[in-house]
């Protein structure tokens, strides 16, 4: 096959095609960024492209001010929000949540209608578009977003106790994240991502009739509002953790590729998940990054690599991507047996195992 661009791969690879080999994205953290930026001679987009990352991914929405702001440590700030953050660590931690009491009366959602959110996007779409694929990351969007204006534990009680507060709560996040992703679309983009970490270990963090009663519906609110705006705008469902239960109706909403597939719980099976979900959805993600990538050896690393590959790429419909950034307490001898290792693995036709 001739070699594709980038955005040709990625796409193909959501059509469920076995293009030339399986497309990349990779994310790391900040510090871990810093540490191949010297070896690879490049940063920010540059150094992604290095690392051969198929598509470029631009953070807006509640989760830039947070987990993407870069700050001193111990640094203290306040969100457009009204979330007070404290860099601790090397990461943001929520100190005070705007929404202290189940009542919305005097909080005003940020504007997403200011040209200013867009102007990253225009940035990365004139200079990388010929040849990337452009994802828009909305995630941290509704259930998830909620935790960060009420507080987790005060959130999920809302379920129970303050279920039409938490309705508005959702309201006003849809609204706000629906805005901002059409007039993402509008500038051209491939891919539009939402979702919350509603998953743990095992299960969801709320019995799966409350979510579907309560953020469901938000959800495919959303969807069809983006593909009104264009019909063939694709779509990425994320969340970490244990999502199994709620992939049929992932699968109702016609998304386009589930991720970060975190090997546990009813996820724990990467081949069954093929089986049993391939024909109608892609996948992104699946190497364990909680014991397998800190703490395995480079062969282990390497093997785990080709596994997920195995698993998951077969017929096309998968994008590689640890199940999460890669953190700092992952060696560079382990980074570097990755990298080896899709070198090594990632072309069609597959290796057989």
């Amino acid at each position: 096959m001739a070699q594709l661009t980038s955005r040709e791969r990625f796409i193909g690879t959501l059509q469920r095609h076995e293009v030339d080999k399986v497309p990349l994205l990779n994310r790391f953290m900040g510090p871990v960024a810093a540490k191949l930026a010297p070896i690879f001679g490049a940063t920010g987009r540059e150094l992604e492209i290095k690392l051969g990352n198929d598509a470029l991914m631009v953070q807006i929405g509640i989760n830039a001010e947070y987990s993407h702001k870069v700050v001193p440590e111990g640094a203290v700030y306040t969100s457009e929000w009204g979330v007070k953050y404290q860099r601790v660590h090397g990461f943001n931690q929520p100190l005070e949540h705007p929404l202290k009491e189940p009542s919305l009366a005097g909080y005003v959602f940020p504007d997403p209608h200011l040209p200013s959110r867009m102007t990253e996007i225009r940035e990365v779409m004139d200079a990388y578009h010929d040849r990337y694929a452009v994802v828009v990351d909305l995630s941290c969007t509704l259930f998830e977003a909620g935790f960060h204006l009420r507080g987790m534990e005060n959130f999920l009680m809302d379920a129970y106790e303050n279920e039409d507060f938490m309705r508005q709560v959702l309201q006003g996040l849809a609204d706000y994240y629906t805005a901002l992703g059409v007039h993402a679309i509008e500038q051209g983009v491939d891919m539009i991502r939402i979702g919350d970490d509603v998953g743990v270990q095992s299960g969801l963090l709320l019995p799966p009739a409350k979510w579907r009663t309560l953020v469901k519906p938000h959800l495919q609110r959303m969807i069809e509002a983006f593909r009104r705006a264009n019909p063939r705008i694709l779509l990425k469902y994320h969340s970490c953790g244990d999502f199994y239960t709620i992939i049929p109706d992932l699968l109702d909403f016609e998304v386009d590729l589930i991720g970060t597939m975190q090997p546990c719980g009813q996820l724990a099976d990467p081949f069954r998940i093929k089986r049993e979900f391939g024909a109608r959805v892609s996948f992104l993600g699946g190497l364990d990054v909680q014991q397998l990538l800190p703490n395995g050896s480079p062969a282990e690393v390497r093997d785990g690599v080709r596994r997920v590959l195995q698993a998951y790429a077969p017929g096309g419909g998968y994008v590689f991507m640890p199940a999460h950034y890669i953190n700092v307490d992952v060696p560079l001898a382990n980074i570097w047996a990755l990298l080896q290792a899709l070198q090594d693995f990632r072309d069609y036709p597959l290796q057989a195992a």
